[in-house]
């Protein structure tokens, strides 16, 4: 299972901050990738950047949950978290006024495609 975190707001200079963030974390380091994603056909702009994160457990998810709510507290940027297990996904978007939720957002999201509960 993992999670796909993309900036809604389109800010890559934020990504790298936010990779950064994420690797600072001994949970999270070496879980983290940056991956580049082709835009589909008829879709505005070029190349985009998005970050994954295996999330092998619960733990990893509360671990990202708690890391995405401090560095959204501190920004005016938007979020957007797809977690994904085979051919089930569910997305959640955060940002710095519900940031304090990220945690039973993500939690839902991974119960609600195939994680324990």
């Amino acid at each position: 299972m993992h999670a796909s975190i993309s900036l809604v707001d389109d800010k890559s200079d934020q990504l790298a901050s936010l990779y950064a963030w994420l690797q600072r974390d001994d949970e999270l380091r070496g879980r983290v990738r940056s991956v580049a994603v082709e835009l589909k056909s008829g879709d505005m702009g070029g190349v985009t950047e998005t970050l994954t994160v295996a999330l092998g457990s619960g733990g990893a998810v509360a671990v990202l949950a708690g890391t995405l709510s401090v560095w959204l507290s501190a920004r005016r940027t938007r979020i957007s978290v797809e977690i994904t297990d085979g051919d089930s996904s569910r997305r959640v978007e955060i940002d710095s006024a519900n940031a304090n939720a990220a945690a039973r957002l993500l939690r839902e999201a991974y119960e609600t495609t195939g994680g324990p509960s």
